[in-house]
């Protein structure tokens, strides 16, 4: 009898065939599932093989406070100018802060004497800062130099403004030195607190810490403090001269 022509013969091979199918698609299906996932695209680096950059920050306020800041510490008083504004910070006891005047009411608003701040800015002589943003560390609010708004008051004319001021002198020793942005000489802080300012380089005689001062001048005296436009200066009130040959 030939096994191979019987019908028995084609039911053996046809069972094999169909075991070794079964074997094959379970030993894929095995191996597609050991198989780790495919790794994620990382993003594509930009020319020459940098990161592209952080997004821009979303305010001018955030961008001014993401810089480093140029001075932190405690303020030990507002400093005015001969109109009785505040213009400025001692932050310290030896750097000073500017700051426009047009804010005054606002940084008196948000800063006390004894209050500690950080100040982003530019750095102009030793210990002066022309400073962009204040920021309050206790409150966390922050004032920044911005123009004046557009329906703002305008200013008074300057010989306005000057009838606004008063007569007045100061003696004492200077305690500090005020200075513009290359470094020129343009005011003094007395051992009182008094502020004398003058045009820079204007004043001849020696202005050194612990030197002593006296001006006659215009200007404002009010809750924090004396502040005047000097103009006589002398090392006592006996030795004032002016500065100014047209002033009598």
């Amino acid at each position: 009898m030939n096994l191979s022509s019987s019908p028995l013969s084609s039911s053996l091979r046809s069972l094999a065939a169909a075991s070794t199918l079964a074997l094959l698609t379970s030993l894929v299906a095995a191996h597609a599932q050991a198989l780790p996932p495919p790794p994620v695209a990382a993003p594509a680096p930009a020319a020459g093989g940098a990161m592209p950059p952080p997004p821009p920050p979303a305010t001018y306020e955030a961008a001014l406070t993401t810089q480093a800041p140029v001075t932190e510490g405690r303020v030990s008083r507002l400093l005015i100018n001969p109109y009785g504004e505040v213009d400025g910070l001692l932050v310290g006891e030896r750097t000073v802060v500017k700051f426009p005047p047009h804010l005054s009411q606002t940084l008196q608003g948000m800063v006390k004497p004894g209050q500690s701040v950080r100040v982003f800015g530019q750095g102009e002589a030793a210990g002066t800062i022309k400073a962009d943003a204040i920021v309050n560390l206790a409150t966390g609010q922050t004032v920044i130099d911005r123009p004046p708004a557009f329906d703002a008051n305008p200013p008074l004319p300057p010989h306005l403004r000057a009838a606004q001021l008063r007569q007045l002198s100061v003696r004492g020793k200077i305690a500090m030195v005020l200075t513009g942005p290359r470094g020129e000489a343009n005011g003094v802080i007395l051992d009182d607190g008094s502020i004398a300012r003058f045009a820079p380089d204007s004043v001849r005689m020696s202005l050194e810490p612990g030197a002593p001062f006296a001006a006659n001048g215009l200007g404002t005296r009010n809750s924090m403090g004396t502040a005047i436009e000097a103009i006589d200066v002398g090392a006592s009130a006996d030795s004032v001269q002016p500065l100014y040959s047209r002033v009598r």
